[in-house]
């Protein structure tokens, strides 16, 4: 398959070195555009406002060079597809191997008849077409993207200055929401522009999309996405999620590790919260945390109370509808905080692969105060 669709959802537990497929940011009914998943299988199964200080590792002078010399390559493999010839699908297919990364493009996979003959649906699908349409008037260039991507990747890249800037292609899934917006496989990084056309965009209400889904889907978060859907997950130990804090803690980091890459974007943003959503965190997060104490639900093993507390929902049930989904990704995230600031010596890269869920939370001193 083009990618895992095991994805970490935290109804089953899974090793975190899964980071090539995020979350699935809400379970649902299949694709009502199958064209698309079709042309994915067939094309792609080829190869199977604060700034946190945190400690940062050494580099080598050749490491520094690779910082300040951050370069973001975007493929327009959407562009790729619909500049084809319909009438010489075959031939464009084939014209393409070897200029497009291999997962996309296969050996001989243009001789395939069912593949072209998906690919021409595809392509003369209405839908498609009038998302292609839409995604190329709001991304005639990636110029705004490139230069959020450049800067966040050259302060990734002193905390984790081992790893590399991936490759980046955009494509349109669809709205094939079996597929995260954003996604890795390899050295590759896979965004779906027709996912980030605005939250009022027709086609997302007519597949749908429930309202609190679709307020994310805002140019804004794209390059955000791209860490906490897919370059997190590289840094993430291969570990069991058990309890509730497990969980928390592991959502915590990747929104912390988010952050710290993306300084100057509000909190508000980097979770993904709307305006009134984050201020009621914001003014009950104390009276939230003494209720996960008191009913002991941190330490809980329910994969529905787990899924209650990081999964994507509108807002938290036991809190009521005024209160925001995710709501232990928030707590896990101001948890990882706090350990930070009690151990400024900790670099990044030791927080995300830390395991004792309990010792972390002990040394954070994690106290949040009632207003």
């Amino acid at each position: 398959m083009f990618f895992n669709r095991q994805a970490k959802h935290p109804k089953k537990t899974k090793t975190k070195k899964q980071y090539l497929c995020s979350e699935f940011v809400f379970e649902m009914k299949k694709s009502r555009f199958p064209l698309a998943f079709a042309l994915c299988a067939l094309l792609l199964i080829s190869a199977c406002h604060r700034k946190e200080k945190v400690a940062t590792p050494p580099m080598t002078p050749e490491q520094e060079v690779k910082v300040k010399n951050v370069e973001i390559d975007f493929l327009r493999y959407e562009q790729q597809l619909f500049s084809l010839d319909p009438n010489h699908l075959s031939e464009g297919i084939e014209g393409l191997y070897g200029k497009v990364p291999s997962v996309l493009v296969a050996k001989d996979s243009w001789k395939d008849a069912n593949m072209i003959k998906s690919l021409q649906g595809y392509l003369s699908d209405p839908t498609i077409k009038e998302l292609y349409k839409e995604t190329q008037k709001q991304y005639p260039n990636l110029d705004n993207l490139k230069k959020e991507l450049t800067d966040a990747f050259r302060i990734y890249l002193t905390h984790f200055p081992e790893d590399s800037v991936p490759k980046i292609v955009t494509m349109i899934s669809g709205m094939d929401f079996s597929i995260p917006s954003v996604w890795g496989y390899d050295n590759y990084l896979f965004i779906n522009l027709d996912m980030y056309l605005g939250h009022n965009y027709k086609y997302y209400a007519l597949s749908g999309m429930p309202k609190f889904i679709s307020a994310r889907c805002d140019k804004k978060y794209i390059a955000s996405d791209c860490f906490t859907k897919v370059m997190a997950y590289k840094h993430l130990p291969d570990k069991t999620l058990v309890t509730a804090l497990d969980n928390m803690l592991d959502e915590g980091k990747k929104l912390f590790l988010t952050q710290t890459v993306f300084p100057n974007k509000s909190p508000q943003d980097i979770i993904g919260y709307s305006a009134d959503k984050y201020a009621w965190i914001e003014k009950n997060e104390g009276n939230v945390w003494q209720y996960l104490m008191d009913k002991n639900m941190i330490y809980s093993k329910d994969e529905e109370v787990i899924r209650q507390l990081v999964g994507e929902t509108p807002f938290t049930r036991v809190f009521g509808n005024d209160s925001p989904g995710r709501i232990g990704a928030y707590i896990g995230w101001k948890i990882i905080q706090n350990y930070m600031k009690q151990h400024p010596e900790t670099s990044l890269q030791d927080i995300m692969l830390r395991t004792d869920s309990q010792k972390i939370l002990s040394e954070s001193h994690y106290k949040p105060s009632f207003k």
